[in-house]
């Protein structure tokens, strides 16, 4: 009789914080949106290869200025191309963090919508196809797979890889393997997908979490706490070598798929406003900072050097490569990294200036 009376005043308690929860969330924007993302069946990611990751086909990110990034039926921003590609089109492929995937701006005012544009403009007598395989919060790492995995499948005649962000992070990390789990910042989601994947669908917990809101409590108490060790961490943080290195493993994994794919190889720096918007002492809790502003900006300063090493190499070997490099004024920036819908088309015009060189010659 006692256990039963428990089970029902548990039961009641369960329902009413259910309740209070809906209640809170309907008049508080930011709190649902909280407990959304801790819905395992909203998730917004689907695994791809063996590490890699790409945005949920049909869904659509909103960031929090309200612009929206809406991922086709196949994956990714943009419009869709067909696996065989048209006779006599160019096709490039775009690929990156959300400096590239279009972070805050809405689907017509990305690097690669406005490349479509300036390409067009530039050269009205040819058909190109641009893809924007990008997305927020890619990595070298992530790049190389969603590349391998997905981007070859398009033949691409031209492959443009803008990094060197996100790749900052990993430089956080000590002791850093090739490959290593701490890198990929979705790997426990995309666990749990391919593992509900093979058993044919969502697991009962997962089923749980999605109907009910207070079964999504402990992972954000958990989380909070875990922002908060973060955060009081920070000062002592140091820039640890391996992440630089695996970077530039990565550049050559990269640069070793463009080629057997017989594509040209554009490597570019999102460009960065930290030295111009931003005090050398000014500190972040955003995961692509170390440190400060100032050592932050020496570390991107070390990737970009990598990537022009790359490029160098790879055309003194006889192979097809470039670097493109940005200078955009501080207007252009949301903040320290990301662009604005003009900022965007200044990239796609020195990414179309970069393209015309290996453009086929007319008759």
């Amino acid at each position: 009789m006692v256990l039963l009376a428990l089970g029902v005043v548990g039961a009641l308690l369960l329902g009413l914080t259910e309740a209070a929860l809906r209640v809170a969330s309907a008049s508080n924007p930011a709190l649902a949106r909280t407990l959304r993302s801790y819905d395992p069946l909203a998730v917004q990611i689907v695994p791809i290869g063996r590490l890699g990751y790409r945005q949920r086909p049909g869904t659509s990110l909103t960031y929090r200025n309200g612009a929206t990034a809406s991922a086709n039926s196949l994956g990714y921003r943009g419009p869709e191309v067909s696996l065989a590609k048209p006779a006599g089109a160019v096709r490039i492929i775009l690929l990156g963090g959300s400096t590239t995937h279009g972070w805050g701006v809405e689907d017509s005012a990305t690097i690669d919508a406005h490349l479509r544009e300036v390409l067009a403009s530039r050269h009205p007598g040819m058909r190109f196809e641009v893809l924007n395989l990008a997305l927020d919060g890619f990595d070298s790492n992530a790049i190389v797979e969603r590349l391998r995995a997905e981007g070859v499948k398009y033949r691409p005649d031209i492959v443009i890889v803008n990094t060197g962000i996100n790749d900052v992070r990993n430089v956080r990390i000590p002791n850093l393997q090739d490959p290593d789990e701490r890198m990929l910042i979705w790997e426990s989601v995309l666990r749990r997908l391919r593992a509900e994947d093979a058993a044919g669908g969502p697991s009962l917990w997962s089923r749980t979490k999605h109907m009910l809101m207070v079964a999504r409590l402990p992972g954000v108490l958990r989380d909070a706490t875990t922002n908060r060790q973060i955060q009081v961490a920070r000062p002592t943080e140091k820039v640890h070598p391996e992440g630089i290195e695996i970077f530039t493993r990565n550049l050559h994994r990269i640069a070793a798929i463009a080629d057997s794919a017989g594509a040209v190889l554009l490597l570019s720096t999102p460009p960065s406003s930290l030295r111009t918007k931003y005090k050398p002492a000014d500190v972040s809790s955003i995961s692509y900072w170390v440190v400060d502003a100032e050592t932050t900006q020496q570390v991107r300063d070390t990737l970009a050097a990598r990537l022009r090493g790359v490029a160098d190499s790879m055309r003194l070997a006889g192979g097809r490569a470039g670097h493109v490099p940005h200078s955009l004024s501080d207007n252009l920036f949301f903040d320290d990294c990301h662009l604005t819908s003009p900022g965007n088309l200044q990239m796609a015009e020195d990414f179309a200036s970069a393209i015309a060189a290996w453009l086929p010659k007319a008759p």
